[in-house]
């Protein structure tokens, strides 16, 4: 099953959350890029204030069938992030997460298993459930690791496949 970002039959409008909850001044927006169609992921990165992270979160409409693997198809400015898939079985904050690189300008794929994830509460890892991605009801994406600076990431497709 693919899902197209720009597609608002299968992802709710996407909600930001960045450092400002906790004192920090990073600022991120989702827009679309016009020429390609695509939503873009940018923003900001400040340390200031002992912040440094900016996300983003879609809900999902689509109904995810059972898979093994998932293809994340972006076009990156050379930074690292993380997909964070969440779950009804989940506490609240908590977070299924998995880092990717990309190159600055180029359309790279990441493939993952549910094993590349690594369950998470605000950077460390916590006990939960095992992921399934029949399970998956949002989808997110994060900037940290003091990565200061504008940055920006344009989403494209997510495949879920056997």
């Amino acid at each position: 099953m693919e899902i197209q970002f720009n597609s608002q039959q299968q992802l709710q409008a996407a909600k930001i959350s960045n450092d400002t909850v906790m004192g920090g001044i990073s600022s991120s927006e989702i827009n679309r890029d016009k020429r390609q169609d695509k939503p873009v992921f940018s923003g900001n990165v400040s340390l200031a204030n002992n912040g440094g992270f900016a996300s983003m979160e879609y809900r999902l409409l689509a109904i995810i069938p059972r898979a093994n693997a998932v293809k994340l198809t972006v076009i990156g400015d050379g930074k690292r992030y993380q997909l964070r898939f969440k779950t009804p079985k989940l506490s609240f904050g908590e977070a299924y997460v998995a880092h990717f690189n990309t190159i600055a300008g180029q359309r790279t794929e990441h493939r993952f298993t549910a094993g590349d994830f690594n369950s998470q509460f605000r950077g460390r890892n916590v006990n939960a459930p095992e992921l399934l991605f029949e399970d998956i009801d949002r989808v997110g994406l994060l900037i940290a690791d003091k990565q200061q600076g504008d940055f920006s990431l344009m989403l494209d497709t997510m495949t879920f496949t056997d």
